[in-house]
């Protein structure tokens, strides 16, 4: 089916969009007609990412911005709101892995910027968008992952996954809330995906607390290896479309069948 123009019309922000699966989801969405609004921290990775909407024929807004600050986001919207005067679909998927300790190691300050980063963003993104899509309903995807809903195979990973764990219960709870304004949310649980997040990772003293595991077939039994960003945009692309319209309050595993094998 050709899903051209699926979006035509509809108003699109994707948080962390500069690269990874941000870009993936950003330009995938603006492939299907939708205006996209790119925010990001990094101004290069938003211009270069701005660009690419705008040769795929659709409009973008960049937008350089902290999502553990409750005001730069609701600035962000107003941005959103001053330039298309709607919004309609939300990716919350910027976050870290940051800091892989044992717990006896890991600070209180590690702690809470991943948590900030991470979780407490998924809860200001989702908050400072509902005034504009409250007017025509929509639809939310949080981007978590299997680390914190079937996998706890990482050794210090112990605020990222606790940090995406609260992602699928937020999900969760507020999907009944929401459902009354016409909004839908659901959370996808990637794994490994081809990104940059590895600049975003700090490993410290964690040999001492791996198991090793051999895996002769590798970890991905069904792909044989991890997942591109622009296969995981279309599938974000699909939950925030009306062929998902009856799908919220659900977590989709993205990662070719690993987490079963290791989870």
């Amino acid at each position: 089916m050709d899903n051209a123009g699926q979006f035509a019309g509809k108003v699109a922000l994707v948080t962390g969009g500069g690269s990874g699966i941000g870009r993936g989801a950003a330009i995938d969405l603006a492939q299907r007609g939708a205006k996209v609004a790119v925010l990001s921290r990094k101004q290069d990775r938003i211009d270069a990412v701005c660009a690419e909407i705008e040769a795929a024929g659709s409009e973008a807004l960049g937008i350089s911005a902290d999502v553990t600050s409750q005001d730069q986001l609701e600035a962000a919207i107003r941005q959103i709101d001053e330039k298309w005067g709607r919004l309609d679909a939300v990716v919350v998927n910027a976050g870290k892995n940051g800091v892989f300790a044992p717990l006896d190691d890991l600070t209180l300050d590690e702690w809470n910027d991943t948590i900030a980063t991470n979780l407490t963003s998924t809860f200001l993104t989702t908050r400072a968008s509902l005034p504009l899509l409250k007017r025509q309903g929509g639809a939310i995807v949080v981007v978590s992952s299997v680390n914190g809903s079937r996998t706890f195979n990482y050794p210090g990973a112990v605020a990222y996954s606790t940090s995406k764990a609260g992602q699928v219960a937020f999900t969760k709870m507020v999907a009944v809330e929401l459902a009354q304004h016409k909004i839908r949310i659901n959370v996808i649980c990637p794994g490994a995906i081809r990104t940059n997040i590895p600049e975003a990772t700090f490993p410290r003293n964690i040999d001492k607390i791996r198991w090793p595991v051999e895996f002769p077939k590798g970890t991905h039994p069904l792909t044989g290896g991890p997942a591109e960003p622009e296969q995981i945009g279309k599938t974000i692309s699909f939950l925030l479309s009306d062929d998902a319209s009856h799908v919220s309050g659900t977590e989709m595993w993205f990662d070719g069948g690993a987490s079963l094998l290791v989870g």
